[in-house]
């Protein structure tokens, strides 16, 4: 792998011009959004700040609850421009239960969510990108139109899933994302695992655990022995697959036989062909579980996603494109900042030349192996010609889901990571307006990947099996 921070010619004038002007538009996005965390689907006023900002810039805005109609919007669908191509930029703005902090490097809670995975730099600066496009295709009269989608859900893998089957996505002709990290810039190139988010109830008889617990039938049981199955399944499946659960409704007390229980699983294997045979043998261990227990039982589907496939000639394009932006840079108070961070998170100083904050950049390797997370953005990569990228905006190596990226999305770490991601989006999509001819190249070479690939995803919400 190699890594070069030079860049290689000059960033598009006017999209330069365009964040001169508009930095601190970004800035406050973020930190609103940042200040406002909101769980998964109840994203509401993300989803209302993200929807006037664009309204207030000439996009045509669609907002609406990707889930359930009868509750407040939560996602965003922004676009401006006539014509092909249709370039989708992706931003998310969901936050992590109990996960609240101050924007301080040391562990200092605050009640409710948080950004543990900073979501909320996401939407500033893959919409600002949108926002910057518009105004150079104006100056200089390019045809395309650029769409922006304020995506709720992303952490519980639903959110992209709801708007795919929906509608949404349909008519975008590439994609584009940035996921900040701790760790340096790079393209997305692995493949994710496909997954199944799935809700499991079993409903029994209650009765006194006590005096009559013959006339019982535990709903509980049924969960806790479907459990035990599925953790001797572990030894029995590829080494990608990963199986994880918890507990919605386990009884209320004791001494009463519980009737309603229900676990809350995922099930991810590396390809969709693997996902659909775990979720056979699944549904036969949840039967066997209810056979045993003498209680009924429904399997309903959250979500399935598929993995991401990967379009070497997009991501070769995307990484040249940030290259042309000028340098992240971080003032010694910043690096104070992350220091202090790091000590406090790792319990030790950085030794002399440990990187504690990254600004490099890393080239594209063209090697695609299997990871074992998910993301609602697979759905979209397999349908669509897609590249994102991840990193910065957080101290090196700290983990995911933590208060130390919460700490860090709310400040410069943070926002000065999102400003120049922002940058290298919007001039990648600048590049493909200029190129629109390669937009139909990495469309057949999606098409030559999915080729004796016809399987498909379920849609959320339906019952796959009851009984």
């Amino acid at each position: 792998m190699t890594e070069n921070n030079a860049p290689q010619e000059g960033m598009n004038t006017g999209l330069a011009q365009w964040y001169e002007e508009h930095e601190e538009l970004l800035r406050d996005w973020a930190k609103d959004i940042w200040s406002h965390p909101e769980t998964a689907m109840q994203e509401f006023h993300a989803c209302e700040v993200t929807a006037d900002i664009f309204r207030q810039n000439g996009f045509s805005v669609r907002t609406f609850h990707c889930k359930d109609p009868e509750l407040p919007p939560n996602t965003v669908v922004a676009s401006w421009g006539s014509g092909h191509p249709v370039i989708g930029i992706i931003g998310e703005y969901d936050a992590l239960s109990g996960l609240g902090q101050e924007a301080v490097p040391y562990f200092a809670p605050k009640e409710g969510p948080g950004h543990g995975c900073g979501h909320a730099l996401m939407s500033p600066a893959c919409g600002g990108a949108a926002l910057a496009l518009k105004t150079v295709m104006e100056k200089e009269n390019l045809p395309g139109t650029v769409r922006f989608f304020g995506c709720p859900a992303e952490e519980t893998v639903e959110g992209k899933v709801y708007m795919f089957h929906g509608g949404a996505f349909d008519g975008i002709d590439c994609c584009l994302a940035w996921h900040p990290q701790p760790k340096k810039w790079m393209i997305r190139e692995d493949t994710q695992n496909c997954c199944l988010n799935l809700k499991v109830e079993f409903f029994g008889k209650s009765a006194h655990a006590a005096s009559k617990p013959h006339m019982g039938r535990s709903a509980l049981d049924a969960c806790e022995l479907t459990n035990v199955a599925c953790n001797y399944l572990r030894e029995h499946v590829e080494p990608t697959t990963r199986i994880h659960y918890s507990y919605l409704a386990a009884g209320e007390v004791p001494n009463v036989v519980p009737k309603y229980a229900a676990l809350h699983y995922f099930l991810r294997t590396k390809d969709l062909e693997s996902n659909y045979e775990i979720l056979e043998r699944f549904k036969k261990i949840v039967h066997g579980a209810a056979l045993m227990t003498e209680t009924q039982y429904k399997i309903t589907l959250n979500s399935m996603v598929t993995g991401c496939l990967q379009i070497d000639d997009f991501n070769d394009l995307y990484y040249n494109a940030q290259r042309k932006v000028p340098p992240l840079e971080y003032t010694e108070e910043d690096r104070a900042f992350a220091e202090r961070l790091f000590t406090e998170f790792f319990g030790r100083e950085p030794e002399p030349g440990e990187t504690v904050v990254n600004t490099e950049l890393c080239a594209p390797t063209h090697q695609h192996l299997n990871a074992p997370q998910t993301t609602d953005a697979g759905l979209v990569a397999n349908t669509f010609p897609t590249s994102r990228s991840v990193g910065l905006g957080s101290v090196n190596g700290v983990a995911g889901h933590s208060w130390a990226v919460v700490a860090c999305s709310g400040a410069e770490l943070g926002l000065k990571a999102a400003v120049y991601a922002s940058k290298g989006l919007a001039q990648c999509a600048y590049e493909i307006l200029r190129q629109p001819e390669k937009v139909e190249q990495w469309k057949q070479t999606l098409a030559d990947l999915k080729q004796g690939k016809d399987l498909a995803t379920l849609p959320p919400g339906i019952v796959l099996e009851e009984g």
